[in-house]
């Protein structure tokens, strides 16, 4: 279990070796959905507005890391606390979204096809 409601990035990675990984959720706008080529490993990708449409698909037994691609955290608060307010108990908006996550070099995979997924190189 995460302490505090926000992550950091750092936290996350400290905790990537746990025997139970963090699940992760990406938040998109509908307007964003097919502007990103990457995400975090393993994360369940959920429209903004469609969070309470999928909560079956989101283990309770797990620490739930919520990131978003757009500036601010808005989208991942607001998500977590929906999570919350549907009886999650270890459920985190990650600070700084998913740049925060890339600059901790924490791992990606690509969004559909057969994007290869490697390496992201910041600038």
């Amino acid at each position: 279990m995460l302490e505090g409601f926000e992550v950091s990035a750092e936290t996350v990675k400290a905790h990537m070796h746990d025997a139970v990984l963090p699940v992760f959720v990406n938040i998109r706008h509908h307007q964003d959905w097919d502007s990103g080529l990457f995400k975090a490993r393993g994360a369940l990708r959920i429209p903004d507005d469609e969070v309470e449409r999928h909560l079956d698909e989101i283990p309770h037994d797990r620490t739930v890391v919520v990131y978003s691609s757009c500036p601010g955290d808005e989208a991942s608060v607001r998500a977590a606390q929906v999570l919350r307010q549907h009886g999650w108990d270890d459920v985190h908006p990650l600070a700084g979204g998913f740049n925060a996550y890339l600059q901790a070099g924490l791992p990606v995979e690509g969004i559909g096809g057969n994007v290869p997924a490697t390496k992201i190189m910041l600038l």
